[in-house]
């Protein structure tokens, strides 16, 4: 088998030395690119572990806490769940519904931490806060009822949504 005498040609050294001089640059390019790349993975890799492990210590932490205190001091309130029992008979969006969720939970900030009992006795109270209350979201008034209220370590509100015109 015979092969051309390219090499004896000027312009088919030039086209040879350009693909090799392009190829070497293209690997150059590509192993910066990649230690850059892979760089940022492992400083990225490296502070989530560090978060988890502070994570975990907290938990282990609480939890230890939680068993310690648990003989001795009473049940405190630790969130609310607020849900919507008529949002989409009125067609309410999960955007309006996320606002009114985060203006109740502000105007009953003070009642997470506290304990059920004290909460419980102001059962009533919080009823006439919510109910009394005209919210505004876009324009749109709405007034809540409330349909369901239990109280336990997580307060759970059941409102239905009125609007008013």
């Amino acid at each position: 088998m015979h092969f051309p005498p390219y090499h004896k040609s000027r312009e088919w050294r030039r086209f040879f030395a350009g693909v090799l001089l392009g190829t070497l640059a293209g690997w150059l390019f590509f192993l910066y690119t990649h230690g850059q790349l892979q760089q940022k993975y492992t400083e990225e890799h490296i502070g989530l572990t560090t978060e988890l492990h502070e994570l975990e210590v907290k938990y282990e932490g609480l939890l230890n806490n939680k068993n310690q205190d648990s003989e001795s001091a009473p049940l405190t309130v630790g969130e609310m769940d607020v849900s919507y029992t008529n949002a989409k008979k009125l067609e309410v969006d999960l955007l309006t519904q996320h606002q009114l969720t985060t203006m109740v939970k502000d105007q009953l900030s003070s009642l997470p931490g506290k304990p059920v009992k004290v909460v419980a006795d102001q059962a009533d109270l919080i009823l006439t806060a919510l109910e009394n209350k005209n919210y505004v979201v876009d324009d749109f008034t709405y007034q809540l009822k409330v349909n369901q209220l239990i109280i336990s370590e997580v307060i759970t509100l059941r409102l239905e949504i009125k609007l008013v015109r």
